[in-house]
């Protein structure tokens, strides 16, 4: 089944509150044992919040940074903060977001071709945006930096 992606999503239009947002990845840091780095909001051209986290021991590595990437309660993480995003699965920090209320999306379906049915609902604008920019992967629609 795909899963088309909201109305507004591309313009960050329901950005979720910062301090929340802020608030859940101390939270998050504390529940299990890593250390946030800084959490920043969306800028002018920015469609989303980030945070920069720190993972101790995490699979035999002695430390990880995970970019954690947010639009409107959609959650997602990258090992970079560029504009070409390196999406991959943490199901610690995964079922940690989830227990707050976020949905967290897999790095399969941020990686997934967009289709005409995936954009179906997004406005006339996002639909102008998606065109011009012509992103080839879902997470560049849901998280982007288009102006």
């Amino acid at each position: 089944m795909i899963k088309k992606l909201p109305t507004g999503i591309s313009r960050g239009v329901e950005f979720w509150d910062l301090k929340q947002f802020r608030a859940d990845c101390y939270e998050v840091a504390r529940t299990i044992h890593a250390k946030v780095l800084e959490v920043r909001e969306g800028g002018q051209y920015r469609n989303y919040y980030l945070c920069r986290m720190q993972l101790r021991e995490y699979h035999n590595c002695s430390s990880m940074n995970v970019t954690i990437l947010l639009n409107n309660q959609m959650l997602a993480f990258s090992s970079t903060e560029d504009i070409q995003f390196v999406f991959f699965n943490v199901p610690l920090l995964q079922a940690a977001f989830e227990a707050l209320g976020y949905e967290v999306l897999s790095k399969e379906y941020l990686e997934t071709d967009p289709t005409e049915e995936h954009v179906a609902d997004l406005s006339a604008e996002e639909l102008k945006d998606y065109r011009y920019w012509a992103p080839n992967q879902i997470g560049q629609i849901i998280f982007n930096n288009w102006d």
